[in-house]
């Protein structure tokens, strides 16, 4: 059952809207220590300077990469006012705020580093002295990898005043009683239709349900035509994998591909050979997988074997992973991003503040960052930039009509624009390649860039689910 468990979760990773890479612990060293409780406080530091951080021309002051730095003293530097609000979670002293994530325990989870990500926010955060002056304290909860309805319930019950750079699997499970305790959330990402479309919900990457980014469909219709018209999809035996599935096919075959192979398999299989053998036997030119990295590792590995040579491999954000390195099969594929790739951190003045922020985390066990923990840590800088905005008359009402007024969205240059107010499909993308076993970039060609386009915004028509809404 254990192992049952854990292979669910991985295939759940799928539907994530990224699972993003690991830095080696040559690239950077795990943090060690006995680890954070429940509630962290943490004390005003040094914050206002190291990696990343620059100073902004007259007023502006600090920033993370292009955005102004949403945290500091209270106006004038004394101490700040009791806020117009009776909402929980806000002092004059403080404000609460709670991450829910599934804990990366031993299995590698699609979660890993988000709470690490979120403390690392919350110190830099009250090392520039809070938002307004008002220290911010964490309440970190773990949903278990089942049991999101749980921990959102303890979320309702800790008196915070949001949840802030969330991510689970199963995070259909809390959406309605998110909603229906009052609570507001900006999350590092959502996986389901109830979670990504709710009401009381704005994310840096928005994941609607109802739309779909065809941007990379239209680049591999363009750069191979004949390929697009043999395409395969495998894909786990799962609700929410399958979910995911119908949506690729219904955005990709608007966009010319024809699917020859289409075939769900197991959560974990020992082998794809027959998979890899009916593949060869179709003909297929253009191959994608929704599954974990672990099952995709095993499919690319088979297929080699078996001799099929796709003239495409086109895997989602999720396998931006050092595993995937490791696969001779998966020499040549092309794998989607959607945050600043860890290689150019070199050129990313907001990638390192966030890793200089991470870091400084003393946690046991702390992983390796992902782009996941890059999703979160630019949640916690769009909650902070929305609160910090409506001063001291802090309700979560107020915080969300702010949340819903950002248009536009990069966290500093964290990952591509978005717009999280309107909960609007991403359009842009980028691909990297796998070369030598290395990641490349391979479109577009220049660092820090992306392509967008309103026109890859494509209104999906199939039933993929509603988001939570009150009063239901």
């Amino acid at each position: 059952m254990k192992i049952r468990s854990t292979a669910l979760l991985c295939a759940l990773a799928l539907v994530v809207a990224a699972c993003g890479s690991r830095l080696s612990e040559d690239d950077l060293a795990s943090g060690a220590g006995t680890g954070g409780g429940a509630v962290v406080t943490t004390p005003a530091g040094s914050g206002t300077s190291g990696a990343g951080i620059t100073e902004g021309e007259g007023d502006t002051g600090p920033k993370v990469g292009t955005l102004p730095v949403p945290c500091g003293e209270a106006e004038g530097g004394g101490a700040p006012a009791k806020p117009n609000s009776t909402d929980p979670g806000v002092s004059a002293d403080t404000i609460k705020i709670a991450v829910i994530s599934d804990r990366a325990a031993v299995v590698k989870v699609p979660t890993a580093s988000i709470e690490e990500s979120m403390q690392a926010f919350v110190d830099f955060c009250n090392g520039f002295g809070g938002i307004n002056g008002r220290k911010l304290e964490l309440t970190k909860i773990d949903s278990k990898l089942f049991s999101h309805l749980e921990a959102t319930k303890e979320a309702c019950d800790a008196g915070v005043f949001a949840i802030v750079g969330s991510g689970s699997v199963t995070d259909n499970q809390g959406a309605q009683q998110m909603v229906d305790c009052g609570l507001i959330e900006v999350p590092a990402y959502t996986v389901t239709a109830a979670k990504g479309m709710s009401e009381r919900l704005v994310a840096p990457l928005p994941n609607p349900s109802d739309a779909y980014n065809v941007g990379p469909a239209r680049f591999m219709a363009e750069e191979h035509p004949d390929a697009i018209k043999k395409a395969a999809i495998i894909h786990g035996k799962i609700d929410a994998v399958d979910v995911q599935a119908r949506r690729v096919k219904e955005a990709y075959e608007a966009e010319g591909f024809t699917f020859i192979y289409d075939k769900q398999t197991e959560v974990v299989q020992e082998n794809y050979v027959a998979e890899a053998k009916a593949m060869k036997d179709a003909g297929v030119e253009y191959f994608t997988m929704v599954s974990s990295t672990q099952e995709t590792v095993k499919m690319l590995h088979d297929m080699k074997v078996q001799g099929v040579d796709p003239e495409v491999i086109d895997l989602g954000q999720q396998f931006y992973d050092p595993e995937m390195l490791a696969e001779p099969g998966a020499e040549g594929a092309f794998v989607l991003l959607n945050t600043t790739p860890f290689e150019e951190v070199s050129s990313s003045k907001a990638l390192q503040a966030y890793l200089a922020a991470y870091d400084a985390v003393n946690s046991k066990g702390k992983p390796e960052p992902t782009s996941l923990g890059v999703q979160a840590f630019s949640a916690g800088l769009l909650w902070a930039t929305a609160t910090k905005a409506v001063g001291d008359d802090l309700t979560r009402a107020n915080v969300l009509a702010e949340l819903k007024k950002v248009k536009e969205w990069d966290g500093g240059g964290l990952h591509f624009r978005s717009d999280p107010g309107d909960n609007h499909v991403a359009t842009c993308f980028m691909y990297s390649q796998i070369v030598d076993g290395k990641w490349v970039r391979y479109t577009p060609k220049k660092a820090g860039t992306w392509t967008c386009d309103e026109a890859f915004a494509l209104p999906l028509t199939g039933d993929y689910g509603s988001g939570a809404k009150a009063g239901s």
